[in-house]
């Protein structure tokens, strides 16, 4: 079944109204991996520049509580969204030069992440692994050179 279907019959579900812009803002939220909010903000507008700046950030505060959307912090920017209604879970490798964002799953980090959660009295419910570091070609273009580059932390800020 296609991903937008799902995630529109899921929101229905849930008995979520689906107005024209929200169907917009879905459509082309699950056309990307991960953006942030302006970014989508800037694609909808391509499309309709009727649909105001808050109906967006609204629509994502909604799908994020309604579980469909995961907001991400990477601290080197603002944060980022990422549809995963009906996505396997995954980690992400992130690149602190050009922002490169690589999905990827390693099974073998879950029973490790049980058993520590077991050994501290915890019930998992939830995690995520976000690892920093440089891409394979920033690191070219750094002739080898470390980057000792903490990761930028970022405000969250909206304007209507």
């Amino acid at each position: 079944m296609n991903r937008l279907v799902s995630v529109i019959q899921a929101l229905k579900a849930k008995g979520v109204r689906l107005t024209s812009e929200r169907q917009l803002i879905l459509r082309r939220a699950v056309n990307h991996l991960h953006f942030s909010a302006e970014e989508l903000v800037n694609d909808v507008r391509t499309i309709d520049r009727s649909v105001s700046r808050m109906t967006v950030f609204r629509t994502l505060t909604l799908l994020q509580n309604a579980g469909l959307v995961e907001k991400h912090d990477f601290h080197y920017g603002p944060p980022y969204y990422e549809v995963t209604y009906g996505k396997a879970h995954h980690d992400h490798l992130m690149c602190m030069r050009c922002g490169e964002i690589i999905e990827f799953q390693e099974p073998r980090w879950e029973p490790m992440q049980e058993e520590a959660a077991k050994r501290y009295g915890y019930k998992l419910l939830s995690h995520t692994h976000k690892l920093y570091g440089l891409c394979g070609s920033c690191q070219t273009r750094n002739n080898g050179k470390p980057v000792h580059k903490a990761p930028k932390l970022h405000v969250e800020e909206i304007v209507a």
